[in-house]
């Protein structure tokens, strides 16, 4: 998660101790190119939604405090 926030945070410009940090803790190559595909398809989403003016048909959910 972390990594996804720097990724979404940084708008992808993460330094090398982001990408030193997600390989330490476990994740390989792959996998980060996976957590940065599933930040680039939320946020795509999320712009589609704007666009569209998509109606929310479902309760919203209250934030929380990280």
């Amino acid at each position: 998660m972390r990594f996804a926030v720097k990724v979404t945070e940084t708008r992808g410009h993460v330094s090398n101790g982001d990408l030193n940090a997600v390989h330490e803790a476990g994740y390989d190559d792959a996998q980060v190119i996976e957590i940065i595909q599933h930040v680039a398809l939320n946020i795509w989403t999320n712009y589609l939604n704007e666009v569209a003016r998509t109606d929310i048909d479902f309760p919203v959910a209250e934030g929380v405090a990280a």
